[in-house]
Formats: C-alpha cells, sequence, structure tokens
C-alpha cells in the first residue's frame, strides 16, 4: 500500500471585522477604565477576528481563528510573513514540531505572548482541523476523546449594556429568562459600579436575583479585573454569601500574588486566564496557587496544542477547566467544543455560550452554525476536523478593507 504524505503548501490570514451593536460611551459592556475615551476614539466598538487557512499540495484546506480585538492587519502579517515561512514545505501531521518551529522563531527576543502568540493560536487551529481532514477524524478523536458526546454550557453574559433599564430587577428578569431557556447557570458582568456612579451594587444585583430566581440557579460573576485586593475581598465576602460559583479575573492579570491572596481568603472559587499566554504563563498562576478554575481561549493562549497542554497541568493540580469564548467568532468556538469534548470529565466545568447572539461574525460566517445547543447542553459534531466551513461570501463581506 502507498501512503501518501500531503506538504503544506500556503498559510493564509484574512482580516475580519463586523459591527457591534448596542456600545456607546454611556453604555459600555464591562468593566474597562478610560472606557469613555476609548470609545470615543473607536476602540473596542467592533468585532474582529483573524481567519487563518492552510492549504496542503493535494488540495486538503484547515481553518483556525486567531484571537484578536484591535488591528486584525497586526496578526495578518505576522501569519503571512513570518509564521507561513516557518510550516510551508513541511508534513501538517507533525503539528508538535510545527508549534515549536513557530514559537521558536521569535521566543530568544521576547515573544512569549500578544499578538504573536494569538497568530500561532490561528495556524495551529487550522493545522488541527486539516490534520483531522486528512485522516477522516474529528479533532476530539485526535485528542484521544470524546470523554462526553455533550458538553455542559453555562449562558454568558449578562451584560449591562443590554439592560431597557440598570436595575437588580432587570438582571434579575433576564436571569430567569434563560432559566426557562435551560441554563442551569448563568454569568453576570460586575464592577461596573466603579464606571457607573449611582448604579446598583454587586449586592444589590445578588439579592434580586436570589429572590426571583432561588439557588436553583448557578451564577458566576466576571469582574474584568476592576477590583484592587482589598476591594475584591469586600466583593467576594458578597459573592460568598449568595453562594457565586466563581469570581471571574477580579484583579488585573499582572497581579499573581493578589489572587494567590484572595484564593486563600475567599470561600468562592476564583476563575481567570483568558489573558494568559501559553502554558509558561499558567504554570506560574497555578505554582502560586492563585487560580481553581482556569480559562483559557484557545485563540489566544497558543491554539489546540497548547490548550491540552493547560488541560495537563489543571489535571495535574486539581483544577478545573472552563475555555474560555468571550468576543471570539466561530473557528474559536468550534475548536473549544471540540477540545472540550476531550478533557477528563473531572477536569472539565462548564463551556462559555454567548447567547445574545449579536457578533455577525460568529452566525454569518460558517456555512453550518458551529454550537448545536438544548437545554444548555451544546452536542459535539463528529464531522472530520473541527466541523467548522467558512461562507466564501461571508468572508468578502466582512474582509477588512485596506
Amino acid at each position: 500500500m502507498v501512503i501518501l504524505i500531503s506538504i503544506i503548501k500556503y498559510v493564509k490570514a484574512y482580516p475580519l471585522v463586523a459591527e457591534r451593536p448596542g456600545l456607546s460611551t454611556d453604555k459600555p459592556d464591562h468593566y474597562l477604565p478610560y472606557w469613555k475615551e476609548l470609545s470615543a476614539a473607536g476602540v473596542r466598538g467592533k468585532y474582529y477576528m483573524v481567519l487563518v487557512e492552510v492549504g496542503t499540495d493535494d488540495g486538503f484546506v484547515g481553518w483556525g481563528e486567531a484571537l484578536v480585538r484591535e488591528v486584525p492587519t497586526a496578526h495578518e502579517e505576522i501569519i503571512e510573513k513570518l509564521l507561513s515561512r516557518v510550516i510551508v514545505g513541511h508534513d501538517p501531521l507533525a503539528i508538535e514540531e510545527l508549534w515549536q518551529r513557530m514559537f521558536a522563531s521569535l521566543k530568544t527576543r521576547g515573544h512569549f505572548g500578544g499578538y504573536f502568540v494569538e497568530a500561532l493560536s490561528g495556524v495551529d487551529i487550522a493545522l488541527w482541523d486539516l490534520v483531522g481532514k486528512l485522516l477522516k477524524l474529528p479533532v476530539h478523536k485526535l485528542l484521544r476523546g470524546p470523554t462526553s458526546d455533550r458538553i455542559k454550557a453555562y449562558a454568558s453574559s449578562i451584560y449591562w449594556h443590554y439592560m431597557d433599564k440598570l436595575s437588580p430587577d432587570a438582571v434579575a428578569k433576564e436571569v430567569m429568562k434563560l432559566r426557562d431557556d435551560g441554563f442551569e447557570q448563568v454569568k453576570i458582568k460586575i464592577g461596573m459600579e466603579k464606571i457607573a456612579s449611582g448604579g446598583p451594587t454587586v449586592k444589590d444585583v445578588l439579592k434580586a436575583v436570589r429572590d426571583v430566581a432561588g439557588y436553583d440557579v448557578g451564577i458566576m460573576v466576571d469582574a474584568n479585573s476592576a477590583y484592587n485586593v482589598n476591594e475584591a475581598i469586600r466583593v467576594g465576602r458578597v459573592l460568598e454569601r449568595y453562594e457565586v460559583i466563581w469570581f471571574e479575573e477580579p484583579l488585573p492579570p499582572n497581579n499573581v500574588e493578589g489572587y494567590s491572596e484572595l484564593r486563600r481568603k475567599l470561600d468562592v472559587m476564583v476563575a481567570g486566564g483568558e489573558s494568559l499566554f501559553t502554558k509558561f504563563q499558567f504554570m506560574e498562576y497555578v505554582r502560586r496557587k492563585a487560580l481553581d478554575v482556569l480559562q483559557p481561549d484557545i485563540a489566544r493562549v497558543g491554539g489546540i496544542t497548547e490548550f491540552m497542554k493547560v488541560v495537563a497541568i489543571a489535571e495535574a493540580e486539581g483544577l478545573l477547566i472552563a475555555p474560555h469564548v468571550g468576543l471570539s467568532g466561530p473557528g474559536c468556538r468550534a475548536a473549544s467544543i471540540q477540545v472540550s469534548a476531550s478533557v477528563p470529565r473531572e477536569v472539565f466545568l462548564s463551556y462559555e455560550y454567548m447567547y445574545k447572539g449579536d457578533n455577525a461574525l460568529a452566525k454569518e460566517l460558517p456555512t453550518h452554525p458551529v454550537e448545536a445547543i438544548s437545554k444548555g447542553y451544546i452536542e459535539v459534531c463528529k464531522q472530520p476536523g473541527l466541523c467548522f466551513e467558512p461562507s466564501k461570501d461571508a468572508i468578502s463581506k466582512f474582509l477588512l478593507k485596506s
């Protein structure tokens, strides 16, 4: 029998952009210092992603996504003028070797994160999709899964800018609607009291939710790094009282010692990691016992290859995994579903389902929906690769024009 070996022929990057509805200088979506100034400058006002295409000499194509929040053309340049040169002409099945080559291209020049690793993430995800198609297997099979045929999802997030009226009762009403839709867990954005003077406190919101929904609905909160340590401890005491599942990103990600202190002092799980790059940064948090729940974003952390190494760390340390999705597009979501179906059951906690569905890239770019959800659970697709194929028409529609 003759075994044909495919060779990587090209790598292309497509910077995509879509409008982000509902934002204004008066209605931010989460805590962010200088929100008014950034919004007025046109920053954080759109959905961006970089779609990555890796093709072989025999016509197979894999698709991935590099996470991007601003300036997606920077990722495009890194992918097409640096990373492509590292992997073109090589065997796509050698994913670990290709990851190491890409990372080695700049690691001795200080590039352990940022746009460089986000760009690498998109290429890595595309390689896994490509290999799945070459071997006619879904990615979760390549990762020795599935550990489950469907994965638990939580509704994310109740953003204050979606509320017709900024009130605890409005938040409680939204939680009840999501519960009726079948979600057992819901995430609420907090920290807004620091930039919206006169608004409700975290206690006001959680009391209203518990008064209406009781304790049958699991509640997570996300502070987007709003607090210092003392503030986070005070808020954490409120979260303990209302039996919140996790306190996400209470502090800026550079304050590892602060996270360690919160984990020691609070009786609520501390979650974070969407802002971290590679296993190396996660290991720093793990060594200092700073997190209970690790939240790597697959399109930022280093792709599927690196995500699974973070999973191994979590399993070894008795920690939990809840992959971050947030504002990312369909490539990130499809990849996150496949890896979630490969995480040990004792380690996987829940998948972030962005229930508002206002990201046009996530809705219109795939030829078929990547998230098949029913009653708070997502079915795991069993087609080869990631089960994500972009529409050429949608690529043309959303392509960022220079």
